[in-house]
């Protein structure tokens, strides 16, 4: 069982822990790394990007071509229109979904005149929003690169601080102090958080793989998804996403980011019974306020 994947730290961590659930189930899977598009290219953000998907589609080759079993992504990295041949058998349970701050000053003491580095427009949005309303003027610049390396440049001087997924800072276990920004207004991507195993469909894997599929997880996944499909959401628009699931409903929060000036913020509990109809129904409220 070859099980292919980006080849940054992050991307290895993360790998591991579904090898480490196979391995439980008997397995013993090999790791194999390779560099996407969004590796190589690290001179413009990601919203400049040629096309979407750019961190899975050489992994989404090697999958259809036989040259690995299986894939392991981050799964706000996977664009909802894909290959018809290929799955999301599972989905790990969630880390943390949210945003944080890594820097010198907290977030209500930010100076007038501080660079924040982020390449993502809804973070982007969603931090000018906030210290608009404070009356702070900060300065968005492009930051690429591992996490490891935006810390590394946070640290530089360039910088007097950087957005990233709490997520990630906890896999790498870092030990980096930061602030975790709070949902309202910060609402995270659509997916973040989740570690997702992609397989052929025809795959005698696929079976094998849903075997340590999180359900919770994947409802959470479904309904961000099913928001995202209407909003038309990703690297290019400032949208974020979150569903929290529980015993009894879901919670949604939905941000979108109209202008320097203007955001629509639409909270709802959606009932389990019908959580996509009522997310989708909410999805196009938003996407008629904006126009």
């Amino acid at each position: 069982m070859i099980l292919g994947t980006r080849g940054s730290e992050l991307a290895v961590l993360q790998s591991e822990k579904v090898c480490e659930r196979l391995k439980a189930l008997g397995y013993e899977p090999k790791i194999k790394t390779v560099r996407s598009l969004g590796d190589v290219m690290t001179d413009r953000g990601l919203y400049e990007m040629p096309e979407r998907g750019i961190f899975v589609k050489k992994l989404d080759m090697l999958l259809l071509n036989g040259e690995i079993d299986l894939a392991v992504h981050s799964m706000k990295d996977i664009p909802l229109e894909r290959d018809e041949r290929l799955v999301t058998a599972a989905v790990l349970p969630r880390d943390s979904p949210f945003d944080v701050l890594v820097s010198n000053h907290k977030l209500d003491d930010m100076p007038d005149g501080a660079v924040i580095g982020t390449s993502s427009v809804r973070r982007k949005f969603q931090f000018l929003h906030f210290m608009d309303a404070k009356a702070v003027n900060v300065k968005i610049k492009d930051i690429r690169g591992n996490v490891n390396t935006r810390i590394k440049k946070s640290k530089s001087g360039d910088y007097d601080g950087v957005l990233l997924a709490e997520a990630g800072l906890e896999r790498l276990n870092m030990g980096v102090e930061y602030e975790r920004l709070d949902c309202d207004p910060f609402v995270p991507s659509p997916n973040q958080g989740i570690i997702a195993v992609v397989t052929r469909k025809d795959s005698e894997l696929d079976e094998i793989i849903r075997k340590i599929d999180d359900a919770e997880t994947r409802t959470e996944a479904e309904v961000e998804n099913e928001v995202l499909k209407v909003t038309g959401g990703g690297c290019a628009l400032p949208v974020g996403v979150h569903a929290s699931c529980n015993a009894a409903s879901i919670g949604l929060s939905v941000y979108s980011g109209v202008s320097r000036e203007e955001y629509i913020l639409e909270k709802r509990v959606l009932g389990k019974e019908r959580s996509l109809d009522e997310a989708r129904e909410l999805a196009k409220k938003l996407a008629m306020k904006r126009g």
